[in-house]
């Protein structure tokens, strides 16, 4: 795991995950609680056990939570409620927006 030895990195770039990552370049759609009967599509980025990293064209809130309801692209279905966990402005190239962490639980 990065950066829990080091104290000299902050905590945006410590990975607090517990199981690998893997990249994931599909859609997903998001039932968030605050918003009952409206979903909402994102791009993800990344999937692990514990989460999933998504794009998002406006900023999200620290602590949302609500429902990710998805196919993936091997046909592998995801119905879980999720939490968002970190945010920030996008670092990927070629990606405007924001990402955020998903916490599953």
């Amino acid at each position: 795991m990065i950066g829990r030895e080091n104290p000299e990195l902050s905590p945006d770039t410590v990975d607090r995950r517990d199981g690998s990552r893997r990249p994931i370049d599909t859609e997903v759609v998001i039932n968030w609680h605050f918003q009952p009967g409206i979903s909402v599509r994102y791009r993800s980025l990344d999937l692990s056990e514990s989460g999933m990293r998504i794009v998002s064209s406006t900023p999200l809130l620290e602590g949302m939570t609500g429902v990710l309801a998805s196919t993936l692209p091997e046909g592998r279905s995801i119905d879980r409620a999720i939490m968002i966990v970190w945010t920030r402005a996008s670092e990927v190239p070629g990606v405007s927006g924001y990402e955020a962490g998903l916490r599953f639980f």
